[in-house]
């Protein structure tokens, strides 16, 4: 049975998950410490043990959630009722039987590869081979190739000189009345070389590879099991480098009675690999987050970029309306952002509806003040336009003191540059008697993107006065520096609180306040709820997480998020045996101002590297955790400098690329965004480029002609080239 009702809420790097419409302690339901919680999030399914039950709407998992902070997220948590049966010893037998099998397993293999004898390996079929032990194979071979012994333990001298087709060097009488040491014959070690290379026949389950090159044979176990006619018995393969057109290979069989032939042969030919060849190392999708250990504040969504807030919708949560947001990094501005409502009425002349009146400190000829009152986006022969140099002023005065929670101001629709004439620098004041005023908002630098936007700002709290203005220092515009204003109006928004555990937050310039008495309410939300938190530091949240918005309304909270230095680290390194040589790794990074995208390189996931321009530097271990992020951001490379390292210096980390050896990367990142609000760092793509590794292709009849014999299996080849040679022993 499932117990699935309601739906959960979820905090990144906390055990707690919060209920909604959940009854977990009930204890009919079943949930229970100990018990196993699966949760559907991301298009994934995450498995926790669960800790314990604290209440109906919430419990503590046994480790730290992993994933995004969310709402409203499905889950499902396996139960045993009354009826339900499950045979848990028949279970615990069935696993205990498994890796018991698979220990005797590496027990077999332990012994082909260290001790000396012969071994019985056993498959999971309980079909059975006899094998010699690798140590024994290399010991015999290496008697054979000594070149101290001098012949001393060859019983026929003579004969085997006139095999090696020496007997002209060395004569007969020779052998009778003295010796010789290998290096005084010519040509002695080559000629037994070549003996024993033609002579030499790899067992079942092992490999012979001799390159002609370099003159070295190599020997090496190989598995068992195999496809193909016959037997089935597993292939012995024998490599051959620099093999000449016309070649004939023979190897002998031991065959222990009659040969039948049922047994198989194939050979197969290296093919160069293409050369510009790419491979996308990551792409950064959603899928991608679970390959990697990170710290908390990541968004994959086809880039990678931190986490630097978004709008979160209160959803109704019993008689008020709640959501979880993120808090957990250095800072956060939280701001309703929707249910906004205008203050002043549509004016149709300067004091018109009664009771409002508008003015400016002046007017340029044909424009009126009411033009900014008339509640759309206009140009510059409908608006308010000052007749002066800055600074300047537009001001309503109400019919009575009122509240107000923020205000919106557009510019004029018909720019012509550079007279834009747009306010950059200014002040909203509030006046009860109109000669002193009082300074509620300031803001500076203000950047304009369209000419139809409407910009809203916030009061860090409500304000109650009369009389309100903008005051205009600076505009877009020189030299004709007159202001223009097509809109500005006084607005309302419904106020919001933090919630914290059973406690609750009013929030004023970034700095908490609780609210006494604690039962929430609409009545304590519209008393003590604020529009614009202002900068919350993150040591105004310690102790205090995780936190819920709670609302009268279902309104809408833009949240801006201000995230530490974050690390991305996968947890596996990319298999490279597809290239044989690395040209370039390019990462598609966008910085933005001061933002800032960082990269090491690493082959086992323990020592990270990064290429200095002249030669690779370890800079140790990383773990996903601020120190780790800060140290990559510190050390790390630039995008730049990745795509710089030449194909020689990646031979020089991946000496096994160019040798066709086993090769492995990986990368680790880190991105920072010193402040969210202008600086960006994002990554779209990780692309590797660099030569294929060869490929080898089975040859057909005509390209390599194969011939069983009673004793033996001979190749013979058309064309010259690396080949391996399969074949089946009986």
């Amino acid at each position: 049975m499932w117990y699935k009702a309601g739906s959960v809420s979820l905090f990144s790097g906390s055990k707690v998950v919060l209920g909604n419409n959940t009854a977990w302690a009930d204890k009919n339901n079943g949930v229970i410490a100990g018990g196993m919680m699966l949760i559907f999030a991301d298009c994934k399914i995450r498995i926790y043990e669960i800790e314990s039950v604290v209440s109906d709407t919430e419990l503590v998992l046994a480790s730290e959630y992993i994933g995004c902070t969310e709402s409203h997220v499905g889950y499902a948590i396996p139960v045993f009722g009354s009826s339900d049966t499950f045979d848990h010893a028949a279970y615990v037998a069935q696993i205990a039987a498994m890796l018991a099998g698979y220990q005797a397993q590496l027990a077999q293999w332990k012994t082909v590869l260290t001790e000396h004898g012969q071994v019985t390996l056993t498959d999971s079929n309980g079909q059975s081979v006899v094998v010699k032990t690798l140590p024994d194979l290399t010991d015999a071979f290496s008697r054979m190739m000594d070149k101290t012994l001098n012949g001393a333990d060859i019983p026929d001298k003579a004969q085997f000189v006139a095999n090696l087709g020496l007997s002209d060097v060395v004569r007969q009488s020779d052998l009778a009345n003295h010796t010789h040491t290998a290096a005084q014959i010519t040509d002695f070690t080559e000629a037994v070389r070549k003996v024993l290379v033609s002579t030499l026949a790899a067992g079942q389950g092992v490999s012979l590879a001799y390159d002609n090159g370099s003159n070295q044979l190599t020997i090496s176990a190989t598995g068992t099991g195999g496809s193909g006619s016959g037997s089935g018995r597993g292939y012995t393969v024998v490599t051959k480098i620099g093999a000449t057109a016309a070649q004939v290979f023979t190897f002998p069989l031991s065959s222990n009675g009659d040969m039948d032939y049922s047994f198989d042969a194939f050979a197969l030919k290296e093919e160069a690999g293409q050369g510009n060849k790419s491979l996308t190392l990551e792409s950064f999708d959603a899928e991608s987050r679970d390959k990697y250990s990170q710290t908390s504040a990541l968004v994959w969504d086809g880039t990678l970029k931190p986490f630097t807030g978004g709008n979160y919708q209160l959803v109704k949560d019993g008689d008020l309306y709640s959501v979880s947001i993120p808090a957990d990094g250095k800072s956060l501005t939280i701001k309703t952002a929707s249910h906004y409502s205008d203050l002043l009425p549509l004016m149709t002349t300067n004091n018109t509806p009664d009771g409002y009146v508008v003015s400016a400190s002046s007017s340029y000829t044909g424009t009126q003040p009411y033009y900014a009152f008339r509640k759309k986006v206009t140009g510059a022969g409908q608006s308010w336009s000052s007749n002066s140099t800055l600074p300047c002023w537009l001001r309503v005065d109400l019919p009575q003191v009122t509240a107000v929670s923020g205000y919106q101001l557009a510019g004029r629709n018909d720019v012509m540059p550079p007279h834009y004439n747009r306010p950059v620098d200014f002040e909203l004041q509030g006046s009860n008697d109109g000669n002193d005023w009082v300074t509620l908002d300031s803001q500076s630098g203000i950047v304009w993107n369209d000419q139809q936007e409407i910009k809203t700002f916030l009061l860090n709290k409500k304000r109650t006065y009369a009389k309100y203005r903008i005051f205009i220092t600076k505009v877009d515009s020189s030299p004709v520096e007159h202001a223009v204003l097509s809109v500005f109006t006084l607005i309302h928004a419904p106020g919001v609180v933090l919630k914290s555990g059973d406690d609750v937050y009013s929030v004023e310039d970034g700095k908490l306040a609780k609210v006494e008495p604690t039962e929430l309410n609409a009545g304590t939300i519209n008393l003590n709820g604020f529009v614009n938190s202002g900068t919350i530091e993150a040591s105004e949240l310690a102790n205090k997480l995780p936190v819920t918005v709670v609302g009268a309304e279902n309104v809408a909270v833009a949240v801006s998020y201000q995230p530490y230095t974050q690390i991305a680290i996968p947890n596996a390194r990319t298999d490279l045996k597809l290239f044989n040589r690395i040209d370039s790794v390019k990462l598609a990074a966008t910085e933005k101002g001061n933002g800032k995208v960082r990269v090491a390189v690493s082959t086992d996931l323990l020592d990270w590297h990064v290429w200095n321009g002249a030669e690779w530097v370890n800079m140790g271990g990383l773990t996903a955790d601020e120190v780790s992020a800060g140290k990559l951001l510190d050390q790390g490379m630039s995008a730049n400098t990745l795509a710089a390292i030449t194909s020689t210096a990646w031979a020089t980390l991946l000496p096994g690329v160019s040798q066709s050896e086993t090769a492995n990367l990986a990368f680790a990142l880190a991105l920072d965004v010193p402040d969210a609000s202008v600086d960006s760092a994002t990554v779209d793509s990780l692309v590797l480029s660099g030569n294929q590794a060869s490929a080898w292709k089975k040859q057909t009849e005509a390209e390599v002609e194969i011939r069983w014999y009673p004793d033996k299996v001979t190749f013979k080849t058309v064309a010259a080239g690396n080949y391996k040679l399969a074949y089946q022993q009986p």
